[in-house]
């Protein structure tokens, strides 16, 4: 019978050392940019051309940069509560389902102003099962955005504030990575 021999918890190699990895600063600037671009379903471009363009504007770039981001169309919708992953209202959004104050827009990244009202273009997507279903839970929305589940708008009250953006995320990391 042939010896088994236990090979242990050694990582491969001809000699199995362990190592110790240490990050870099470059990692973890590079891991705070991928949680941006993974949350808000943005590319690489997409997220380089708003930073250069809130490098021009006044105040501070990453609260802007998170803030911006929350005020897309297609994370609005998927905000509200309406339908429930970013992907998913991404493609509604892109497919001409919703209107932003009475006119047809099929780009997700539409930056929206206070005061803007989001629709449906058709009464009859208000019947789609994932729409229904979505809608019969008691979803919490943020404070500044207004959903009537009666007539389906959502209306986009005030910008948000840094501290409302719920996430994980250092942007001080992102914005030294652009510089």
């Amino acid at each position: 019978m042939p010896r088994v021999r236990n090979k242990g918890n050694n990582p491969p190699g001809q000699h199995g050392e362990k190592r110790k990895r240490y990050s870099s600063a470059y990692s973890f600037q590079n891991r705070e940019k991928q949680k941006i671009k993974i949350s808000y379903g943005l590319r690489e471009k997409q997220l380089y051309n708003l930073f250069a363009k809130l490098k021009k504007e006044k105040g501070n770039i990453s609260d802007n940069l998170l803030i911006n981001c929350e005020s897309r169309l297609d994370n609005l919708v998927f905000r509200s509560g309406l339908i429930n992953t970013l992907r998913f209202s991404r493609q509604l959004v892109s497919h001409g389902h919703f209107l932003v104050n009475g006119k047809k827009v099929k780009t997700p990244s539409y930056q929206l102003e206070v005061g803007d009202v989001v629709s449906f273009r058709k009464e009859k997507m208000s019947q789609n099962k994932l729409i229904k279903k979505n809608l019969e839970q008691n979803v919490k929305f943020p404070d500044y955005i207004s959903f009537d589940k009666q007539k389906l708008t959502i209306t986009y009250l005030r910008h948000p504030f840094p501290e409302e953006i719920k996430k994980d995320i250092d942007t001080s990391l992102v914005v030294e990575w652009y510089n």
